[in-house]
């Protein structure tokens, strides 16, 4: 009898996400903690899907991801690409504003060169899943105000509102360019903002990685596009207001006790 088919999850820190655990899993080749049946995460570093074309970057993504695929995947096996947010956070708004072009036009560039690479998978025999990239937290601090900072390693650039454009502009495109591959592509942000369109904190496990909270909601979609691994029902749940509201003072309020000074007595 032969097993079902394994989805392996290759990517930046998002990956860790489908490994059942509020944890980001140890880098590649370091092997992951996955609770999941569905899944086997490979957290590859911080590559970016722009650069998965070029072999020598500072990141070693691409050969990171064919390794994983060549030593891990069996044929039948899913390959989850997870890439993309640190583009979107970081580098597309500097590139538009460096070669002064529209944001559009960098984020399409982005995408076919991610593309290349979900093409060059399937040429190889495998399944290919396109995984969405987790939208911008929003911060009234930060709106409207052009930054670059960095926030626990976490670095961000440019506008909320510009970030929020090149994840919707990013998410959008990958679901086009799917269509026209043939790949699937796993969509799970509007199970997850807010009726503004805007990410809600109380699925994150912190600034910009997604909490089990979110599980649900990714394993409906899952099933949706992937009926064959018999993913059993699950119940998606809107969070009332007061349980927002709940967890909008939980995190405020580890927020002051991590930034106080211990005191030495």
């Amino acid at each position: 009898m032969s097993r079902p088919p394994i989805i392996h999850c290759i990517g930046d820190s998002h990956s860790s996400f489908f490994s059942g655990l509020d944890r980001i899993q140890p880098s590649w080749p370091a092997t992951s903690c996955d609770q999941l049946p569905w899944f086997k995460t490979h957290h590859i570093g911080p590559a970016l899907a722009y650069n998965l074309t070029k072999s020598g970057t500072t990141s070693q993504g691409r050969e990171s991801l064919f390794e994983v695929i060549a030593s891990q995947a069996s044929p039948g096996d899913y390959i989850l690409l997870s890439f993309g947010e640190i583009d979107c956070r970081v580098h597309l708004v500097k590139q538009a504003h460096k070669k002064t072009v529209p944001l559009e036009a960098a984020v399409d560039a982005c995408l076919d060169e991610y593309f290349k690479v979900v093409r060059e998978i399937m040429a190889l025999g495998y399944k290919v899943i396109v995984y969405n990239i987790t939208p911008p937290r929003f911060s009234k601090k930060h709106r409207g105000v052009d930054y670059e900072k960095s926030e626990a390693e976490l670095v961000a650039v440019g506008t909320w509102e510009q970030r929020q454009k090149a994840a919707t502009l990013f998410n959008a495109g990958a679901k086009h360019r799917c269509e026209t591959s043939r790949a699937k592509f796993l969509e799970t942000t509007h199970h997850l903002v807010d009726k503004r369109g805007r990410l809600m904190p109380f699925f994150l496990m912190d600034n910009v990685h997604l909490a089990q909270r979110a599980m649900p909601a990714t394993l409906v979609e899952l099933a949706r596009i992937c009926p064959e691994l018999q993913i059993p029902p699950q119940t998606i749940t809107r969070p009332p207001q007061w349980q927002l509201i709940r967890d909008y003072l939980t995190r405020r309020s580890e927020r002051c006790i991590k930034g106080t000074p211990k005191i030495s007595i």
